[in-house]
């Protein structure tokens, strides 16, 4: 009786944690996002080259720049030409949430597959 009630407790233990786990992520998410957004400048896209390397695109009112970052600082490479916005991507990337990817993993464990395939 005694092995039960733990159990039981342990498991609604972690599922607890699991639902702090997924509020505090949103949270953060909202509100990362509310703070990184900039009123004349926004990032088109990024590509990580290296470990603390990046390649950014960057548009900065109606003009495009390609930057680079990583652990020394940013540095401006050249303008670039043409039109960069999301709207002209032929694949946009699709934004996802944290419950999405827990739905996915979940159903793979439950069906008995391996996620790393």
């Amino acid at each position: 009786m005694h092995g039960t009630i733990s159990l039981v407790s342990g498991f609604l233990v972690f599922v607890l944690v699991l639902l702090l786990a997924y509020a505090c992520s949103r949270f953060l998410g909202k509100t990362w996002r509310m703070r990184s957004s900039a009123k004349y400048m926004e990032v088109i896209d990024q590509l990580a080259v290296g470990q603390d390397r990046l390649l950014l695109i960057v548009k900065v009112d109606k003009k495009y720049y390609l930057m680079s970052s990583c652990s020394q600082g940013v540095s401006f490479l050249k303008e670039l030409d043409g039109d960069f916005s999301l709207e002209r991507s032929i694949e946009a990337p699709v934004q996802s949430d944290f419950s999405q990817y827990l739905n996915r993993y979940w159903k793979q464990f439950r069906d008995g597959k391996d996620s790393s395939k």
